[in-house]
């Protein structure tokens, strides 16, 4: 008699916890995300990327979003999709996003290449992209700069 009673016992605070977790606002998301929602900040200068099309926006501040669409339905009516903006990830330092080719394929592209790319005047040929205060991390537009790859150590 007393196995249904512990079940019963068991059940009840899975559901109970699966309750808390479902209202509480502040509880984490064990899914990942790739993708955050717009938040304005003061100064910030969104520009589309070449070569992209209205696919994609940099900013001065080295976010990349996709911009907020509106794509007609057949049968269903208007489908709204809000701005979001992608989470950059890191590797050797450098922050990189992932953008889209096609369906099921995916570019990792670096954050600075991009900004360099809508904000910086063309670059000299073979010019590489050097950050003035020497932080790969910073990849605010007023921080790049295009310069030779024999005098990028030397910044």
């Amino acid at each position: 008699m007393k196995k249904p009673d512990i079940r019963r016992r068991r059940a009840a605070a899975a559901s109970f916890l699966l309750d808390s977790l479902a209202t509480s606002p502040s509880s984490p998301s064990r899914r990942v995300r790739h993708h955050s929602p717009p938040d304005e900040r003061p100064h910030e200068e969104w520009r589309p990327l070449a070569g992209w099309g209205a696919d994609y926006e940099v900013s001065s501040l080295g976010r990349v979003r996709k911009p907020a669409v509106t794509v007609a339905r057949r049968n269903f009516g208007d489908q709204h999709y809000q701005a979001l903006i992608l989470r950059p990830y890191l590797r050797c330092g450098t922050p990189l996003v992932q953008l889209r080719l096609r369906p099921g394929r995916h570019r990792a592209i670096r954050v600075a290449l991009l900004v360099a790319g809508a904000f910086l005047p063309p670059p000299p040929p073979g010019a590489v992209v050097v950050f003035r205060n020497g932080d790969p991390g910073d990849v605010r537009a007023a921080n790049l700069d295009w310069s030779d790859p024999s005098t990028q150590g030397r910044r």
